[in-house]
């Protein structure tokens, strides 16, 4: 499973905050990336930005680990209010040889129109809900299953027009056709997880759904539950991660729960029914 971070900031996000929550933090998202030798963070890399008001992403299909420096000069030229550094651990739900499972076209975030979009987990269904995309499908690029979902995401945000809205619909799409198609599967839900980093330059917007069948912690912090948002608001910014950046106190995200902070850092919460 991928490690992530997002912040919004109502001004240009200073070098010295993301340095710290990338590379110097007690638990920076690049000491989560190679950490333990079993959950190596290891199959591709990229950040998200805005200029202008218009998304600009940087990816690689490298490991984040060997390619410090790269991501050290991205950071270095960014002038941006709001933030995205997704470190891919790929899925694999189509059972594909793991040669074709990394590339640019597969790595994250994923953009389009005025949105940048994360994902951690798996979309075990990701055919099913690919047959589903409609016209969007031809936008498809790579082989992997967050793509899916976020075009799925964009088709509902379409529909929508409402980006809170749209995730609990991209969800509640997810569930539908499962419905119709789990007897020709052997496993017992249609994803491993949906959890969801979004922005459309105004705000940020994030999915929080990631229920393990067994016990699972989060990657360096102790009695984390793997899937479970950190979150927290300082004077001038807001950040959520995978886990915990250092040892200070993050909230928790609720399971089910949708949170949107706007450029003034107001917070709301939405919690659909699980």
């Amino acid at each position: 499973m991928c490690r992530m971070i997002a912040i919004i900031s109502k001004n240009e996000i200073s070098k010295d905050i993301l340095n710290y929550y990338v590379f110097n933090s007690e638990r920076s998202i690049m000491k989560q990336s190679d950490f333990s030798k079993e959950r190596f963070q290891k199959d591709g890399w990229g950040i998200g930005i805005y200029t202008a008001k218009k998304p600009v992403v940087f990816k690689s299909p490298n490991p984040v680990f060997n390619e410090k420096e790269i991501l050290s000069d991205k950071i270095k030229d960014v002038n941006t209010k709001i933030f995205f550094l997704h470190i891919r651990n790929a899925s694999n739900p189509r059972n594909l040889e793991k040669n074709k499972l990394i590339g640019i076209e597969n790595s994250q975030p994923f953009s389009y129109s005025n949105y940048i979009f994360s994902h951690n987990g798996t979309l075990s269904i990701v055919d099913d809900i690919y047959e589903n995309l409609g016209r969007y499908s031809k936008y498809v690029k790579g082989v992997n299953d967050s793509e899916v979902l976020f075009w799925n995401f964009i088709k509902n945000m379409d529909a929508y027009g409402d980006e809170m809205t749209a995730l609990r619909m991209m969800r509640d799409e997810i569930k539908t056709v499962w419905i119709s198609v789990k007897k020709k599967y052997s496993f017992k839900k249609p994803y491993n997880g949906l959890n969801v980093f979004v922005s459309d330059s105004r705000s940020l917007f994030a999915l929080c759904d990631f229920k393990m069948d067994d016990e699972k912690y989060s990657i360096m912090t102790s009695g984390w539950e793997y899937g479970r948002f950190a979150y927290r608001k300082e004077k001038d910014y807001f950040i959520i991660s995978s886990e915990p950046c250092d040892n200070g106190k993050w909230n928790k995200a609720s399971h089910s729960s949708i949170l949107s902070i706007d450029l003034k850092l107001n917070l709301k919460f939405k919690n659909p029914e699980v």
